[in-house]
């Protein structure tokens, strides 16, 4: 059976979270905790690298080989998961460096809090993380979640449909009630964010992490999932976002799809591209109205004219 479909079609509000399950026979709490570098070495068919197969198989075996190393961006997104999930360690992970970073000192600095496991933010990144840290913990709903849970929980299971090893690592579990992801964006207008969320392939993530949880536990138990979604720029608007379960089926379906591709492609040692590898191309629909609805003006044409 299908774990998605045991999911409720009434809507979820955070008083529906926090007062769910509390009768019933207990179930296996799931997930382990341990350092993110050993959930990465670890084996496992993850979401960052299994969202490729939405391109083709290439790319997913190409993502697989070539594991991505840590941007700037990347540690600035620990460093506000940190500080929103875990506030006491994140004083202990993360030192403020105020000055320049081409500096010799700098350097000193920075090898010195390698050493000690530490990594080293601007005094801007600092000011800026706390201040998304406050804003999302302002939000009396997002509060109330994070009173009682387990932060960046890693969880491994074997996919049922296909028999592919699974991992996750998960940002919250509330309390056994939710899980809960937390995102910097843009904008939390619902109507983008929507766009945004099925474009970066959250829902996909959340309905492969809603199934992990659910083979984890023993029990098939399907969790809410609740986006907490905080704008990168100030003032940091944030909004509680929690997943439509249609939406969340769909995506499971598609998810699937993508081990299914991953098992076939195993079997027979063949990674195509995109398809098909021959087509016709034609200008996009804006190009195809009257010339004198379009505006060239502005647009420099002076590297084609160097080109010949």
């Amino acid at each position: 059976m299908d774990t998605q479909s045991s999911v409720l079609k009434e809507p979820i509000t955070t008083a529906s979270v926090i007062t769910a399950r509390k009768t019933g026979s207990k179930t296996r709490i799931p997930g382990v905790n341990m350092k993110f570098s050993e959930y990465r070495a670890a084996p496992g068919c993850n979401y960052s690298t299994l969202k490729n197969m939405a391109i083709s198989p290439l790319h997913y075996r190409h993502a697989l080989e070539n594991p991505p190393d840590e941007t700037p961006a990347m540690l600035m997104g620990k460093a506000t998961h940190t500080a929103v999930f875990e506030p006491k360690r994140f004083q202990l992970e993360y030192a403020v460096w105020s000055d320049s970073r081409r500096t010799n000192a700098y350097k000193e600095f920075a090898e010195e809090c390698q050493t000690q496991g530490r990594s080293v933010l601007t005094d801007s990144e600092y000011q800026g993380v706390l201040a998304i840290r406050d804003s999302v913990r302002s939000i009396p709903v997002v509060a109330q979640l994070l009173e009682k849970g387990r932060s960046e929980t890693s969880l491994f299971w074997r996919n049922p449909q296909t028999g592919i090893e699974c991992k996750g690592r998960l940002d919250w579990i509330a309390a056994e009630r939710a899980i809960l992801d937390l995102k910097t964006t843009m904008s939390i207008d619902e109507s983008w964010f929507s766009k945004q969320a099925w474009k970066m392939k959250y829902f996909h993530q959340a309905a492969m992490y809603r199934e992990g949880y659910a083979v984890s536990s023993g029990r098939g138990t399907i969790l809410p999932f609740g986006i907490i979604a905080v704008e990168r720029k100030p003032p940091h608007a944030c909004r509680l976002f929690w997943l439509d379960d249609d939406s969340l089926e769909r995506a499971h379906n598609e998810y699937l799809s993508w081990l299914e591709l991953v098992r076939t492609c195993t079997e027979n040692g063949v990674w195509p591209g995109p398809i098909p590898v021959e087509t016709e191309l034609k200008a996009p629909g804006w190009a195809m109205v009257n010339d004198d609805a379009i505006d060239f003006e502005g647009v420099d044409d002076s590297e084609d004219l160097k080109a010949g």
